[in-house]
């Protein structure tokens, strides 16, 4: 049988505190693997809940943009071309775009919540009243004679993502005559939507107003376009937990118990495209983009988003092993207690399960049950195991109290957002201060191995 190296057995004698730090610590980033585990299993997870929202939007109705109106009016040009080494002038169609002197909307959404298995979509229904006004479109100021202009072929184009919830026909009212309205913009600067023929009669200019009266589906969010020279656009609704997209944020907003209520004013001189242009234009192709830039609405979000919460209260979980480890390592320091590596490991996987407890049972009855059940759960299991090898239940229920005091601290943290860093640095701070005061009295000097 081989004996045992004196040396060896004085250099473990000696050095056995430090030893054991070091072993701590590399138990802690072993420990931090199971915790990066769980963390992508959120992220996968919070991947498979925006993926059934999707499905569930592409059915029912996907984020609505209503862009426009646009007054569209063909006309006639002619170009030079080539043609048996002759010169020869070709007719043309080209297209002009007039975007109307007044928009008003008036948007009611009523929100609705579907379901598929765990997961939920937040769904609406949407009643849009469009108005507003057309000045007769000068053609002058593009360079076209009014001659060149089809104006019996004039169409007035609404943008609308998706228009599958629509019932019916509706029917636009132009110069208080009424028009079904017909599929497709007839042109690609709006995408899909819907147009109705419309007439202006060049003998006798006069503004011209309009009426639409629209119900839609949608998800996730509602948007519109300042398509006017003033664009005036008002939301309600029932869901109390807005979020305000886009360019432009509401210049008036209520939010309460009973839903929210907002209000737009935007004027043509804050984006970058301009009232009227023709297809001619050397910048036509840029004005979709700049369109669909100046979007601005509100989203319909969820009041609780568990898998950001429980990703976030991850972020902690190496601080909450280090604490539990600290207090545990100075009893041993300070008392003739000695604890097993195998311990202090099934002790971090304790810690690493309270995260998958958290995450599967939010799922299915919300964070803040879940939080106190996951914590609960915890907590009596580190307690119960503790107590045995730390020999004294006034050690455990303190292990006990420091952990509660924690995990309640972390879901104070969890609940703040701009304040959530320096909270944060004044808990370690604190933590910090009691292992100090708590060790005040301790000679290290005279601890074994040290």
């Amino acid at each position: 049988m081989a004996q045992k190296s004196p040396w060896l057995e004085g250099f473990f004698e000696r050095h056995q505190t430090y030893l054991k730090m070091g072993f701590l610590l590399v138990l802690v980033l072993m420990l931090l693997i199971p915790l990066a585990l769980i963390e992508g299993l959120i992220g996968e997870r919070a991947q498979r809940r925006d993926m059934v929202a999707y499905e569930i939007g592409q059915t029912w109705g996907r984020h609505q943009i209503v862009a426009g109106p646009v007054l569209i009016v063909p006309y006639r040009y002619t170009v030079e071309q080539k043609k048996d080494w002759r010169t020869v002038l070709v007719e043309r169609r080209g297209h002009g775009f007039f975007l109307p002197e007044r928009l008003e909307t008036i948007a009611s959404v009523v929100p609705e919540v579907r379901y598929r298995g765990i997961f939920e979509a937040i769904v609406y229904s949407a009643s849009l009243q469009l108005s507003g006004e057309f000045t007769p479109p000068d053609f002058a100021s593009l360079g076209i004679d009014d001659k060149d202009v089809f104006w019996d072929d004039a169409v007035l184009a609404f943008g609308i993502t998706d228009l599958r919830g629509t019932s019916g026909v509706p029917l636009l009212t132009w110069a208080e005559q009424q028009t079904p309205l017909l599929p497709g913009t007839t042109s690609d600067l709006l995408g899909g939507g819907t147009h109705a023929p419309v007439r202006f009669d060049p003998a006798k200019p006069a503004s011209k107003a309009f009426n639409l009266a629209l119900k839609i589906k949608g998800s996730q969010a509602i948007s519109f376009t300042p398509s006017g020279k003033t664009t005036s656009v008002r939301l309600t609704s029932s869901w109390r937990h807005p979020s305000f997209i886009g360019s432009y944020l509401p210049d008036q907003r209520t939010i309460g118990d009973e839903g929210f209520e907002a209000s737009w004013k935007v004027s043509y001189l804050g984006r970058d495209f301009p009232q009227s242009w023709t297809s001619q234009d050397p910048a036509f192709s840029s004005y979709t983009g700049q369109l669909r830039s100046t979007l601005f609405g509100a989203g319909l979000i969820s009041p609780v988003d568990f898998y950001l919460k429980s990703e976030r209260s991850i972020k902690h979980g190496a601080l909450f092993i280090v604490l539990i480890f600290a207090v545990i390592f100075i009893f041993e320091v300070i008392t003739p207690l000695k604890i097993h590596a195998i311990q202090y490991g099934l002790l971090g996987a304790a810690l690493c399960l309270f995260y998958l407890l958290l995450l599967s049972l939010s799922e299915v009855m919300g964070f803040l049950i879940a939080y106190g059940i996951a914590a609960t759960l915890s907590t009596a299991l580190i307690t119960l195991y503790i107590g045995k090898f730390l020999g004294s239940r006034r050690r455990a229920l303190l292990i006990a109290g420091i952990l509660g005091a924690t995990y309640g601290y972390l879901y104070i943290l969890l609940q703040l957002e701009s304040m959530s860093l320096v909270s944060g640095a004044a808990g370690l701070f604190v933590a910090l201060a009691a292992v100090m005061y708590a060790t005040r009295n301790v000679d290290w000097y005279a601890v074994k191995g040290s």
